[in-house]
């Protein structure tokens, strides 16, 4: 592991949003649902993402997990919603949030500066598929793009410059001999899902979007089927949600076995809801397969390799 290692300092800023109501639907005594009492648990826990998109679509995205995870744990859980990454992270530093929804690479600067953390689960977007997710190089349909070497003397659209998104690709790129601003003009798009859309206006030539995220936008009409192509992709590993290691170690473990546990065919069978309103978070996943803290070394690998901004400066 290198966890000694510095990333990014300066991206983590106090950002924070005020919490939201509570969601849970446990019975707040501190106690499991059998009503015993639990030594040493909190009152309530506190579940921590950013929304993609309206604020209204937190609940629409992480509710019934919430609601779910409280009954299979036994314990209250209110919501913190944050403005972005950043403030996810100073909450869990600080210790005012016990689980969130991070990203590969946020949980990466999350342990890096400071936040005592381990990996709950990992996202799944479709039942059966294997961990990770893909970003993919897209562009117009008729383009006759190819390959890696196509994105010198191209305007490329990509997301947020601290998500995995923008740094496995640079990864990709850097062992190609390709250099941002050098070999290619980069626009940056922060709402990576908007990315289609800018790429079908012409604001880039090329957009880097993950590939839960194209669906999306062919499923919400911002592009249609068959206008956008594929030409390149990189694997790259998906979110993760986290628990504090503070928390006690059986708490922990009860959260851990809800998590994987708590997928939209479990949500569908408890009657809330059907089809894809029963999909987990902002990419509409399936749910949470488990995960070991050493899946994400790719991303230590990756910013020692392009040393980005984002990944601040890196020593042994």
């Amino acid at each position: 592991m290198r966890q000694n290692r510095r990333i990014a300092t300066a991206a983590i800023a106090l950002l924070l949003v005020a919490a939201t109501g509570g969601c849970g639907a446990g019975n707040g005594d501190g106690g499991g649902g059998d009503g015993r009492s639990q030594t040493g648990w909190p009152d309530k826990i506190v579940f921590a993402a950013v929304p993609a998109g309206e604020a209204s679509t937190f609940k629409d995205h992480y509710g019934l997990f919430i609601r779910a995870l409280s009954e299979e744990v036994g314990i209250e859980v209110e919501t913190f919603q944050a403005a972005d990454y950043a403030g996810v992270i100073e909450a869990l530093i600080a210790g005012s949030v016990d689980m969130a929804q991070l990203g590969a690479f946020s949980y990466a600067l999350a342990v890096q500066n400071g936040a005592e953390i381990e990996p709950t689960g990992l996202l799944q977007h479709r039942k059966g598929d294997q961990p990770g997710y893909v970003v993919l190089g897209v562009t117009g349909a008729s383009s006759k793009l190819s390959s890696v070497e196509d994105f010198r003397g191209r305007t490329v659209c990509f997301p947020d410059p601290a998500s995995t998104s923008t740094l496995l690709p640079l990864f990709e790129f850097s062992k190609a001999g390709l250099a941002p601003d050098r070999d290619f003009t980069r626009l940056v798009v922060p709402a990576g899902n908007t990315i289609p859309r800018a790429v079908k206006r012409g604001d880039c030539e090329i957009g880097l979007v993950a590939d839960a995220q194209l669906e999306n936008a062919i499923r919400t009409g911002d592009v249609a089927e068959g206008e956008l192509k594929a030409f390149w992709q990189v694997r790259a590993p998906h979110s993760p949600v986290v628990t504090r290691s503070a928390l006690p170690d059986d708490l922990r473990a009860k959260i851990r076995t809800a998590t994987l546990k708590i997928n939209s065919e479990y949500l569908e069978e408890r009657g809330w809801c059907t089809g894809d309103a029963c999909l987990v978070s902002s990419n509409r996943d399936y749910g949470y397969l488990p995960v070991e803290h050493s899946y994400y070394q790719i991303i230590w690998d990756a910013c020692e390799a392009t040393r980005i901004e984002a990944c601040g400066p890196i020593g042994s």
